[in-house]
Order: C-alpha cells, then sequence, then structure tokens
C-alpha cells in the first residue's frame, strides 16, 4: 500500500523493534534490579515503601498503563525510543520482586556480615559482596525483559498506539497497516504472515538462549 518492498520493510522492521526490545529491557532490568537490592539487602521501611509500590504496579496490568501513558504521547512525540522508554518503566516489577527474594536470602550470609565486620558500606556490601551472586539470574532477567519489550511494542503497534506510523517500521506497525488495509480479509498473506513468523521465532529464539544460560548457570540442570 506504500509502495514498499515488504522484505526490506520487514528487514528494518525487525531492528527496530530487537532496539526497542534492548532499550526496554535493559531499563526495566536496571529499575527492577536497583529496586529488588535496595528492598532485600535494607528491608525495614524501606522494604515496605519500595514493595507498596511494587504491589501497586502489581494490581494494575501493565498493559493498561503502557495504553494510558501511549495515548497521552501526542502521535508526533512518539517515536521508537519513547515507547521503549515507556514500556521500560512499566515492566520493572517481576523483577524488583524476583532480585528481592534472592537477596533476602543472601544478607545474612557469612561473607556478608565478615563484609559488615570490616566496616564496609552499604553500598559496597550490595554491588561486591551480593550483585555477583545474582548477575546470572539478573542476565536472564535481561533476555527476558528483552523478548517482553517486544511483544509490548507489537501490541501497542496493533492498537494504533506505537511509534509513529509510517516513520520508522517496527514489527507491530507492519501488523498494524495489514490490519488497516484489510490483508487479513483480502487473503494478502505476505503483509502478515513474515512478520507473525518473526515475532514468533525472535520469541522462541529468546527462550531458548534462556534456558541456555540457565543450564549453564545452575549444575544442577547440566546433567
Amino acid at each position: 500500500n506504500f509502495g514498499r518492498d515488504v522484505l526490506t520493510e520487514l528487514a528494518k522492521a525487525t531492528v527496530v523493534s530487537l532496539r526497542i526490545g534492548l532499550v526496554a529491557g535493559v531499563i526495566a532490568t536496571l529499575i527492577g534490579l536497583t529496586l529488588g537490592l535496595v528492598a532485600g539487602y535494607i528491608g525495614g521501611w524501606v522494604d515496605d515503601i519500595i514493595m507498596f509500590i511494587t504491589n501497586l504496579f502489581t494490581v494494575i496490568p501493565s498493559i493498561i498503563l503502557l495504553i494510558l501513558i501511549s495515548f497521552s504521547i501526542s502521535q508526533e512525540q512518539r517515536g521508537a525510543t519513547t515507547v521503549a522508554v515507556v514500556i521500560g518503566f512499566t515492566s520493572w516489577v517481576w523483577t524488583a520482586r524476583a532480585v528481592r527474594a534472592q537477596v533476602v536470602s543472601l544478607r545474612n550470609r557469612d561473607h556478608v556480615n565478615l563484609s559488615k565486620l570490616s566496616g564496609h558500606t552499604i553500598p559496597h556490601i550490595i554491588i561486591f559482596d551480593i550483585l555477583p551472586y545474582i548477575a546470572s539470574y539478573v542476565v536472564m532477567a535481561l533476555i527476558l525483559q528483552i523478548s517482553s519489550g517486544i511483544l509490548a511494542e507489537a501490541g501497542l503497534s496493533v492498537l494504533g498506539l506505537g511509534p509513529r506510523t509510517t516513520d520508522v517500521p517496527t514489527l507491530g506497525l507492519m501488523m498494524n497497516w495489514a490490519m488497516i488495509y484489510q490483508a487479513h480479509i483480502l487473503n494478502k498473506w505476505w503483509a502478515y504472515l513474515p512478520v507473525l513468523l518473526t515475532i514468533a521465532t525472535i520469541s522462541f529464539s529468546v527462550n531458548l538462549m534462556n534456558t541456555g544460560l540457565d543450564q549453564v548457570f545452575n549444575p544442577a540442570l547440566r546433567d
């Protein structure tokens, strides 16, 4: 409909969607990691406040927040980076809860108590004595966040709330264009089927990568 080659558009859209997933994944992982480390190690009222905020985000589905925030941003300002940042700031909840659970089980280990007795500061203990023990988990969480970011962008774009239409192609926008011009009704499968297969392949590949890393980092699964 735009006079563009579908294969070329698909290649460009895949790169942009991967970039959106990477930016969103990094932002969500950094926020979740920071809040989880602080809440899990310090505990007390700090933990209560962070968990209260986390529970608020848990009650409200992330897709609802995404739709509301994206709808409040004008279409001219909805670039690929903006959408990625919005996705990242609404996808950190489960990472924060999981990291906190890991840190709670580590904060009373002997090496952590020894570091406390040595007079090390809280940031030093968190970064050098706790973070290395959950680094493998953080890497796997980042991979899953990247996949979730790609799927979230596709969902927003199908609803018409993704990046600016016809400006920067993404996998979700290609699906949106196919729906607008009724490709599924007119049986123009080349407009949407390759996009679906690409999204499915990326998600499947990322989950395979996560499973492989789990087997590498977890000795109990190697056998």
